[in-house]
């Protein structure tokens, strides 16, 4: 059984550039992913866009259990569904997974109404999601994509374009929330330097009665 690490790394994270296998930007990510999973008891995680691993070297081997998911086959130890995400989590059993991991180039909203239609929250259970919102070129040109408009619950487009992206993003966790019978404890969250306007975002959810509207806290430095 693995043991949970110390949650020696609850003061959050700084902001970094995103750029893919930028070791800044790596070490931002896996420090997220620490911090939930020290927040996780018994920590299994599904790594929706899995990629070559560097996660998982990096934090998720410490959790209890994983199963990772990516269109490419990586020859390594990892249990990987070789599949389209989407396909993955509508047909199998989301139950035994407590940690999402949703480390989208783009958006990661579609994945999480998925999550949210399937894996309802417990009154008391935690569950942990990591997500990277890269939405921000597609809202400077004037677009947004679908799910996180249904997430947000917004109609019209947005205001501002890019400058909205906060404002989107929270809206779209608190509707998350409601869907998912939840509140958000703890996040965490480092935002990117260069002009693709990426966040990374790190929560803790607990499962609350579905009458109560959840709405996010602020993003801890």
């Amino acid at each position: 059984m693995a043991q949970r690490p110390r949650n020696k790394f609850s003061s959050g994270v700084k902001a970094v550039g995103k750029v893919n296998n930028h070791a800044v930007a790596g070490k931002a990510k896996a420090l997220l992913r620490l911090n939930v999973l020290g927040e996780i008891e018994r920590a299994v995680v599904f790594d929706a866009f899995a990629g070559s691993g560097e996660m998982f070297r990096q934090v998720w081997h410490q959790a209890a259990g994983y199963v990772g998911c990516d269109t490419t086959w990586y020859r390594d130890e990892r249990r990987v569904f070789v599949a389209d995400n989407r396909r993955v989590l509508r047909a199998i059993d989301l139950a035994p997974f407590n940690v999402f991991d949703l480390d989208s180039y783009g958006s990661p909203w579609e994945q999480a109404i998925i999550i949210a239609a399937r894996r309802p929250v417990q009154r008391g259970e935690r569950i942990g999601l990591v997500l990277t919102e890269g939405s921000g070129l597609k809202l400077k040109l004037g677009g947004y994509p679908a799910a996180l408009r249904l997430l947000a619950g917004l109609r019209g487009a947005p205001a501002g374009g890019a400058r909205g992206q906060d404002e989107l993003t929270d809206r779209a966790i608190a509707g998350l929330c409601r869907r998912m019978g939840a509140q958000v404890l703890r996040r965490w969250q480092a935002r990117g330097k260069t002009g693709a306007g990426v966040r990374y975002i790190g929560l803790v959810i607990e499962g609350v009665d579905k009458k109560i509207a959840a709405e996010p806290e602020g993003a801890a430095a």
